[in-house]
């Protein structure tokens, strides 16, 4: 008895669909392999050791290059984002003396919301 169920036909129309199908999928999944071998030879980036302080829009940003010890944020201080290679320790308030538990350690390379009478330490 020969099935006449479309998935377990055995015509060539089938086996063609098949062959396409697959070269498709393997010709998807070559520049995927690509991709990630040529993404994991590079280096990251040189950080500029600086830590940049957004506060408004339409202003300019305050940027602290190659900073060393404890700094008051300026007025209305919204983000801080650090591009140092170090951590940075971020404060509630302008002496250094609270740190924001549990957030309170900034690694390299990311950003935080931080208050805006607050300081941070590096």
């Amino acid at each position: 008895m020969v099935s006449t169920h479309p998935i377990t036909r055995k015509d060539p129309v089938m086996r063609f669909a098949r062959k396409i199908s697959a070269a498709f999928a393997a010709a998807a999944l070559v520049p995927l392999a690509t991709a990630t071998s040529a993404g994991a030879e590079l280096p990251p980036p040189p950080q500029p050791d600086q830590v940049v302080v957004f506060q408004m829009e339409f202003t300019p940003v305050t940027v602290y290059k190659e900073p060393s010890g404890c700094y008051s944020l300026p007025f209305a201080s919204h983000v801080l984002v650090n591009q140092t290679d170090r951590v940075v320790t971020i404060y509630f308030d302008p002496k250094c003396t609270f740190p924001i538990f549990p957030v309170q350690y900034l690694k390299p390379g990311n950003g935080t919301h931080v208050s805006p009478l607050g300081s941070f330490s590096i």
